[in-house]
């Protein structure tokens, strides 16, 4: 649009003759990109909307902002490289760094790629006589998990590492938009296919589908979850492909039951969903298990089928104990449950009936204390299984972010009032994350919730 305010938080000399804003673009509207000028104030290139566009589709968008900055370009800056112009443009409410390469003989600038930054980029620097390039982010909160950083990025050969995931375009020519991704199923038929979802932020629920036969993962195809036809608004937190045909999906429940600051709101919901993402059917647990809730629910989803996806029978015409379970991963402890010890829970499809084990969650070690929770679920197959255990904490506080094994091979689950105790898994480590979280050197996210 040409009737807009442009409102620059920012400016920066390209060359003697160019020069280039930050639009912020605040209530009043705005371009929410960035501007290059001659010297007498006349526009060479406008980024209109395709920094709004390029934070979506790599799920950098601050959908809370919409309605007002949007992504919000803060800084900008100018360095020579060689011979190679480059502009940085940052966005505050993205944390992220856009990259450009301008051309002054064709007054345009080219996308090159994107950085991750901290929270709130402001302060840009750029160090060409170095190859480097400084950021300043500002905020800091210990309590949210978030510590003010410096980024430092050295320029070198290659291709970038950043983004790992990013969206195609709808039929419109818009990108999918996407955003706190919290469960990941893979396909059982293609290695090069998964599957993964947002959970209850952006209200209306999704699944996506993700092509994983190039860098980045790419997200071709979004399914929303109905029922009867409506859109629904779920906390997604679990996802597995469903033997025939579908998915199975957990919702967390909201609130804990008789907790006046955080009052009891949702139940914890287990979803048969099929193909075109309508719900078939909802499954609760009992009532029994149900007064028992704390916020701290459903986190991952797993579907236990024997080896050849059958129902297999042995000589007594009954059915193998692998078949027809769907197995729950419940985060926290809830009301009665012993300290340390969280809920995995066995539906049975066919009696319709809920079991639980109990499985020993590590003891938090961070320094600025917290909980450990289970974040996931996977089948592995032969009664075995694969969770993400982790901390709430992130950047220098993080300690546990790992992946466990274990088996329910010869434990019998028992049934919320059973007089015989829940029996308790016996976990195997199989890889501390915290090495790979680190390798690059940038903040380590406090969510791993997808295996």
């Amino acid at each position: 649009l040409d009737d807009v305010p442009r409102e620059p938080d920012a400016v920066a000399w390209t060359s003697n003759y160019t020069l280039a804003t930050a639009d912020e673009g605040d209530l009043d509207g705005g371009s929410r990109g960035f501007t290059l000028f001659s010297k007498n104030g006349k526009v060479l290139f406008k980024a209109g909307n395709t920094v709004e566009h390029l934070v979506t589709r790599i799920g950098h968008y601050p959908e809370d902002r919409s309605e007002n900055k949007g992504n919000e370009p803060e800084g900008i800056e100018f360095g020579q490289y060689s011979k190679d112009k480059i502009l940085f443009v940052g966005s505050e409410r993205s944390s992220v760094v856009a990259v450009y390469q301008l051309r002054h003989q064709w007054p345009k600038a080219k996308f090159l790629q994107v950085l991750p930054a901290g929270v709130g980029p402001e302060g840009l620097l750029a160090v060409p006589q170095r190859n480097l390039f400084v950021v300043a982010s500002e905020v800091d909160d210990r309590g949210d998990k978030i510590r003010s950083s410096i980024s430092i990025y050295k320029r070198m050969k290659g291709q970038p590492t950043y983004p790992t995931v990013k969206s195609a375009d709808r039929e419109d020519g818009l990108p999918i938009p996407w955003g706190a991704l919290s469960a990941l199923a893979a396909d059982p038929e293609d290695p090069y296919k998964a599957y993964t979802a947002y959970d209850s932020f952006y209200r209306q629920s999704r699944i996506f589908e993700l092509d994983l036969s190039d860098f980045p993962a790419l997200i071709t195809n979004e399914i929303v979850l109905t029922d009867g036809g409506m859109t629904v608004d779920l906390d997604v937190e679990g996802l597995a492909v469903r033997t025939g045909g579908g998915f199975w999906v957990v919702s967390e429940g909201a609130g804990t039951v008789g907790d006046t600051d955080r009052p009891f709101e949702t139940l914890n919901l287990l979803l048969k969903v099929d193909d075109e993402g309508e719900i078939l059917e909802e499954i609760k647990l009992p009532k029994s298990v149900n007064d028992l809730q704390r916020r701290f629910g459903f986190e991952g989803v797993a579907e236990c089928v024997s080896k050849d996806d059958k129902k297999v029978k042995n000589k007594r015409g009954k059915k193998d104990d692998d078949c027809d379970f769907v197995y729950v991963a419940f985060q926290r402890e809830w009301v009665d449950d012993p300290a340390g010890k969280v809920r995995i829970g066995r539906y049975d499809t066919e009696s319709e009936k809920w079991a639980f084990y109990y499985y020993p969650i590590d003891t938090p070690t961070s320094p600025n204390g917290g909980w450990v929770g289970l974040s996931e679920i996977i089948a592995l197959g032969d009664k075995k299984f694969a969770v993400i255990e982790r901390d709430n904490q992130g950047g220098p506080d993080a300690r546990i972010k790992k992946i466990y094994e274990f088996s329910v091979a010869g434990l019998t689950p028992q049934p919320q009032d059973s007089k015989t105790p829940f029996p308790v898994l016996e976990k195997e480590l199989v890889r501390n994350l915290i090495p790979d979280l680190t390798a690059d050197n940038g903040f380590v996210l406090e969510k791993v919730e997808g295996l």
